[in-house]
């Protein structure tokens, strides 16, 4: 549980909602497009800082939209924010 002021996302809120995120490695995803962006980048014909060479963890569904009140008596929806399922994209 996290307040919502504390998402970063502009809002002064001392609600407090549940945020799931996802984590981990995806090694059991890599495909030929991994492999060869990952040859690419190492011979230099890609600049690192440009493109990540593996895939990511990250939401494949979010939980409902949260709902709140900030501090100056203003309501507010916010639609995914948290993960309801994660998977390698």
């Amino acid at each position: 549980e996290v307040s919502v002021s504390e998402l970063g996302l502009g809002y002064e809120s001392d609600e407090t909602v549940l945020f799931r995120y996802c984590s981990g490695t995806c090694e059991a995803a890599v495909r030929s497009y991994d492999l060869s962006l990952k040859s690419m980048r190492s011979k230099r014909k890609i600049k690192k800082e440009k493109v990540r060479a593996r895939p990511c963890c990250r939401p494949l569904a979010y939980d409902d939209d949260v709902s709140f009140l900030d501090a100056y008596n203003r309501y507010y929806t916010v639609n995914e924010l948290s993960a309801k399922e994660c998977g390698c994209v």
